[in-house]
């Protein structure tokens, strides 16, 4: 396996300077090749506190890169002594809007089932929603199409029940479900309360049950259903401020508790939440805990998913049918972006699959059909200086489009 430009390096920070002085070479650039990782030309990558990519073919690890650490940068990690690891392409962490992907495949499970019916009006399920919300179905809403806009707070507490904020985001709506493309995390919080309503479970153990439990990955949405080991190994989502990295998500106390880390009033238990009352308690937009290994595995089996594959929405010629942020959205599956091949971060092979920004992470998982192969990257926190969009796809960033790069090379296709 051939190596990139240059080594990425951590931040110079007070904290990563602690690091780096008790790092070893292994965690500087760990690697399943067992070569050191080369990641990016120039500067624009020199502080970040973990990045990598791997490269499956269904059956096996064509290639793969990591570097840096999981956790242990921020001050409050160094004072407790929290010791650095090193991350690989086995660390879970927050994958952010990828997660969207592991809704939509698992109301694709239930699909197959009987249990649910992707294009049937959610007010089937939810019939309080009578009369706000009659033409809009699960597909609309995994599509960004339903006419919904994220309100300020799309998220709730348990005990509390979401059907009141449901009815005033529907009767918010501008436009009518089924044409118009706006990009809307509150539509998958929705949609796990469609699918709790319709099947009477708990959302976090439909997924573990129909997607990620028969891909044998220890895997889970806010930590539920994942193992103790496997949690305490998990990576820490980072932002640096003035006065060094800051936790965003998943510090020692969330990695090192058992209970799900979900919104809950003091005093209150989950064993009295009743499915189908609140589908944000397992963040279904962003809040799957997963390896860029796992993550490889899990949007591998989209090629095997026509229908979630084929585009439901397009943007038109004058880019008049939706928000499509300059360009970074140009077609839309059944929770999956599409790329298409004359318009891909893989240049010349069409892309289906999923992109996630929060809390400092810029991610990725991509299924490419021409080749069989999938490949998932990572960057697990952002710098001061927010990355700049890259000239190649304006879906990438001057630090993910290098992992992108790389994946494309070592995966032969370059």
């Amino acid at each position: 396996m051939t190596g990139l430009s240059r080594r990425l390096f951590l931040a110079s920070m007070p904290a990563a300077g602690l690091l780096g002085a008790c790092m070893t070479p292994d965690i500087r650039g760990a690697t399943t090749k067992g070569a050191p990782l080369l990641l990016v030309d120039g500067p624009a990558m020199s502080r970040v506190p973990a990045a990598g990519f791997v490269v499956w073919d269904g059956k096996r690890i064509v290639a793969s890169q990591t570097a840096g650490v999981a956790s242990g940068l921020s001050a409050d990690e160094v004072s407790a002594g929290v010791e650095p690891r090193a991350f690989n392409i086995d660390t879970p962490f927050r994958t952010a809007s990828i997660s969207k992907t592991a809704v939509a495949l698992t109301a694709l499970a239930l699909e197959t089932k009987s249990q649910l019916n992707l294009d049937a009006p959610i007010t089937d399920a939810l019939p309080q929603l009578a009369g706000v919300a009659d033409d809009v179905t699960l597909r609309h809403l995994f599509a960004h199409v339903s006419g919904l806009e994220d309100p300020e707070h799309y998220w709730l507490a348990h005990p509390g029940d979401l059907m009141p904020l449901m009815i005033e985001a529907f009767r918010a709506c501008r436009r009518e479900a089924g044409d118009y493309f706006q990009y809307c995390n509150f539509g998958y919080g929705i949609a796990a309360t469609v699918i709790e309503a319709a099947t009477r479970t708990r959302f976090d153990r439909l997924a573990e049950t129909h997607v990620l439990q028969p891909l044998h990955l220890d895997a889970g949405f806010n930590w539920s259903g994942v193992s103790r080991e496997k949690r305490m190994a998990g990576a820490t989502l980072y932002r640096e401020t003035p006065a060094g990295w800051q936790i965003q998500t998943d510090g020692p106390d969330t990695l090192n508790a058992t209970a799900p880390a979900i919104l809950i009033e003091e005093g209150a238990s989950l064993d009295t939440y009743t499915p189908g009352q609140n589908g944000t308690l397992f963040s279904p937009q962003g809040g799957l805990r997963i390896s860029l290994l796992g993550l490889a595995r899990m949007i591998h089996t989209l090629g095997s998913h026509s229908e979630l594959n084929r585009p439901v929405w397009t943007l038109n010629a004058d880019a008049s049918n939706g928000i499509h942020d300059l360009g970074y959205f140009t077609s839309f599956g059944t929770g999956v972006h599409i790329h298409p091949a004359a318009d891909s971060l893989w240049p010349g092979y069409e892309l289906i699959g999923h992109h996630g920004e929060a809390y400092g992470l810029y991610a990725g998982a991509w299924h490419a059909l021409q080749t069989g192969l999938s490949f998932a990257y990572a960057v697990t926190g952002t710098p001061d200086r927010p990355p700049q969009r890259s000239s190649i796809h304006p879906a990438l960033n001057e630090w993910t489009a290098p992992l992108v790069a790389a994946a494309f090379r070592e995966a032969g296709l370059a």
